[in-house]
């Protein structure tokens, strides 16, 4: 009897861990994984901070890389998620960072801190606008105050 009762317990609860298994969702494709937009804009905040750091401190070269690197996050956005609510990702982020990005192009180039700082604000309230334009105006991005990295050395 009491053989028969564990046997019924085990199978009892493998039946409840296959449902519980059977009501998640699959796990995504690796080989086909596409992250969501919000990961991608966490991942160009991480560049935004370093690019301001790199620019106060005059490090040039760790700039460069630094705007390179937004617009590598900005084309992966326009390839990645080309849409959003229904508009084109192309559209919004052309109007609001082509000219912020070539301004901080030439400000990095010209190692030109007025003309940095000037651009580095044009490019966060174009993405504040956008934000706003699309009910996330909760999430206001400006000027970092401290490194999100501390393990990099900003200074050249």
């Amino acid at each position: 009897m009491i053989r028969i009762t564990t046997v019924l317990a085990i199978l009892s609860l493998s039946l409840v861990q296959m449902s519980s298994a059977m009501a998640q969702p699959p796990p995504k494709d690796p080989n086909n994984y596409v992250p969501g937009l919000g990961d991608l804009m966490g991942s160009l905040q991480v560049q935004h901070g370093k690019l301001w750091f790199a620019g106060e401190q005059h490090n040039w070269l760790l700039a460069a890389y630094a705007v390179d690197a937004v617009k590598e996050g900005i084309a992966d956005m326009i390839v990645l998620r080309p849409r959003y609510k229904g508009e084109s990702i192309v559209d919004m982020l052309t109007l609001l960072t082509a000219k912020p990005l070539q301004d901080l192009d030439e400000a990095v180039e010209a190692e030109d801190s007025a003309l940095f700082i000037q651009a580095y604000d044009l490019l966060t309230e174009g993405c504040n606008v956008c934000h706003s334009n699309h009910d996330y105006g909760f999430i206001a991005i400006q000027r970092p105050t401290a490194p999100a990295w501390t393990n990099l050395r900003y200074r050249p």
